[in-house]
């Protein structure tokens, strides 16, 4: 029975890591060798500078630094298996992605590279989903971790960023990994679980700054383990542990402090003060819970009501649960960014949630029908009753995966502008419009359309391109912008709509907009 069991949990974890992989493999070719995700050029060319020069100081802190000597290690494999195949015979052979507009937008001079680096994201995002079947199985059980899992299988914000090359999905299984380590200190308490508990929070601050409180959650570990002393040797260790992962993940931090501190200021300062257009005057709780609602489905409805219960038993797991993201939201609360990238690091932690509370369910069903003599009915109602939860998620990425696998809005109007337009047009994009290098037309870029009066137009161009992504956070809250919307209402009153197109970018839905300049 024990070998039954042992073989289930195996074709759970196989079944699991093949679709979680086939839904994140999906469409990782996206673009290329147009790069639109402003910061891909960048992080790719970070490790393959440190390669070709040695120098293994990123002199980038704006993020950590792991992530970027993971990729170098990625990169590492991939120049010896080019070499191996003849196609690279040294480092000078490995050229850097082209920056066509810096930190905007790109060009891939070996999109290789690229599918190299989404494929490590790729798989640190399945290893994420196996990680949480294994620690939600040890809380509530083998049907709450497969269900936990595949609710983070089929997540619509994990799927979508698991395509960049970024740090945050990495980050993530860092921080599951933590979690991980501090529930085997709330079961057993070993000096190891301590020790690597802090270690792999440390490497998840080492991969992005704002994984920090998921120290709390081996700090809660340790009170909440029966019979513990609340100060002793043991949590101390897995503190200074916590330290140690950070800094052997980002050594510079402290051989070159200047520029660790001017990164890490710009950044709080961006997350602190700025944020982005549209979306920074809004209370985060609140852009929080209808983007969850939107994306994930019933998933942040499910795991409160599990939540709430736990706390209602008495349940210390479920405290231990909810350190982490209690104390995440909190001061992702604080900040004026919000997006999806930043509340993703709480998805596995509300899967885990929803997981106990439909295993609970599920069970109370299957009791219900078997006393009513149903026969097989309690089968077909639990998949019924999963596969109601797993739908609106699932829906939701395919259609994410769809818009990787076509052009890009931004591919389509450069395409269709290259074809059309006369020979020689004067072409003005905002950032983050589509890109026309060794084009028979003149293009240049402005930041926002409105920055240019009408009569600069006039002047200087005869169509303008405008994108979605650019001009569309203004709108998002019109009583904060009512001057830029009302700038942007004027051109597109005053100059000629000659085509509007609709599709995707990195994922998202996406429209964009050409005008004919008219005098």
């Amino acid at each position: 029975m024990q070998g039954l069991g042992r073989l289930s949990q195996w074709l759970d974890v196989a079944f699991l890591a093949i679709a979680s992989a086939a839904l994140r493999f999906w469409g990782i070719g996206f673009d290329l060798p147009n790069l639109y995700h402003r910061d891909e050029a960048r992080y790719v060319s970070i490790p393959l500078n440190i390669l070709k020069t040695g120098d293994y100081n990123p002199h980038f802190f704006n993020y950590p630094s792991l992530f970027f000597y993971l990729l170098a290690l990625a990169y590492m494999g991939y120049f010896l298996l080019m070499a191996s195949r003849g196609r690279l015979g040294n480092l000078d052979g490995l050229v850097l992605p082209e920056q066509v507009l810096p930190n905007v937008v790109g060009r891939a001079t070996m999109p290789s590279q690229f599918l190299v680096g989404r494929g490590m994201v790729v798989m640190t995002a399945v290893l994420t989903v196996l990680l949480l079947y294994w620690v939600t199985q040890k809380a509530y059980g083998r049907r709450a971790g497969l269900i936990a899992a595949l609710l983070l299988c089929v997540s619509p914000t994990h799927i979508r960023n698991s395509h960049f090359i970024a740090p945050d999905v990495t980050m993530v299984l860092f921080v599951v990994a933590s979690f991980a380590f501090a529930f085997k200190v709330w079961l057993g308490g070993k000096r190891a679980d301590y020790v690597l508990a802090g270690l792999t929070a440390g490497l998840a601050m080492s991969t992005k700054y704002n994984a920090y409180p998921i120290v709390v959650a081996l700090v809660a570990a340790h009170v909440l383990r029966p019979g513990a002393k609340r100060l002793n040797g043991d949590i101390a260790l897995g503190i200074l542990a916590s330290i140690a992962g950070f800094f052997a993940g980002t050594p510079y931090a402290f051989l070159d402090l200047p520029s660790f501190l001017n990164g890490l200021a710009f950044e709080l300062r961006h997350y602190g003060t700025l944020g982005d257009p549209g979306i920074e005057g809004q209370n985060a709780l609140v852009w929080y819970g209808r983007y969850l609602l939107r994306t994930e489905g019933p998933l942040p409805l499910l795991a409160p009501v599990q939540a709430i219960a736990g706390l209602v038993e008495s349940r210390a797991e479920t405290l231990l649960i909810l350190s982490f993201p209690v104390a995440y939201l909190l001061l992702a609360s604080l900040g004026a960014v919000k997006n999806d990238r930043t509340i993703m690091a709480i998805i596995p932690f509300a899967c885990m949630l929803a997981g106990g509370l439909l295993d609970r369910v599920l069970c109370a069903l299957q009791t219900w029908f078997r006393r009513q003599g149903a026969g097989v009915l309690p089968q077909f109602a639990a998949a019924a009753a999963l596969a109601a939860v797993l739908a609106w998620p699932t829906w939701q990425s395919l259609q994410i995966n769809q818009r990787f696998t076509q052009d890009d809005v931004r591919t389509v109007v450069s395409e269709w502008m290259e074809d059309a337009l006369p020979s020689g047009s004067r072409i003005v994009g905002e950032y983050y419009a589509p890109q026309l290098v060794d084009s028979r037309h003149h293009f240049r870029w402005v930041d926002r359309g409105i920055d240019q009066p009408i009569k600069w137009y006039q002047q200087n161009a005869d169509y303008v391109v405008f994108v979605q992504n650019r001009y569309g956070g203004f709108y998002l809250d019109p009583s904060r912008y009512p001057r830029e919307i009302a700038a942007y209402e004027a051109m597109f009153t005053r100059f000629e709509l000659v085509k509007e197109f609709q599709g995707g970018a990195l994922g998202n839905p996406c429209q964009a907009k050409l005008y004919r300049v008219t005098s």
